[in-house]
């Protein structure tokens, strides 16, 4: 089986980023744990950042979820995560908020975006990047 690396860079979609709370013993909850841990690196940004604050506040995510663990979850993605800001925006998937993973990937030379959204599943692969669900991600580990 193959181990984590720091060498895995990936920038983590914010649903995955809410499903590993919302399913707490789900693939995202196993990604954000290894991320914790520093067996994998994260990349995001300013953006990317601003749209996961912005999820964590809507109604539907406090009803599910407790305060202390959403101010953990975030705490946690902020410490654990490289920050960067892109040079270049990819207008290369129509629904335009997804651009932005796309771009923190190219500027961190990631090799994944992990994600459970449609528009960016669609696209399996840009330039190299790999976008991929956390469970397929989990698997190319074995």
């Amino acid at each position: 089986m193959k181990s984590f690396t720091k060498s895995d860079k990936l920038v983590f979609d914010t649903n995955i980023i809410i499903s590993s709370i919302i399913c707490k013993h789900g693939e995202p909850a196993k990604l954000f744990e290894k991320m914790i841990n520093e067996e994998i690196e994260n990349y995001t940004s300013k953006e990317i950042i601003e749209e996961l604050i912005e999820v964590l506040n809507r109604n539907e995510i406090i009803k599910k979820t407790k305060k202390e663990t959403r101010t953990f979850i975030l705490e946690q993605y902020l410490i654990h995560s490289q920050i960067v800001n892109p040079k270049n925006k990819y207008k290369i998937i129509a629904h335009a908020s997804d651009n932005k993973f796309i771009d923190v990937a190219k500027e961190a030379n990631a090799k994944y975006i992990i994600s459970g959204d449609k528009h960016l599943l669609e696209i399996k692969k840009f330039e190299g990047i790999k976008i991929i669900k956390a469970k397929e991600y989990l698997e190319e580990l074995k």
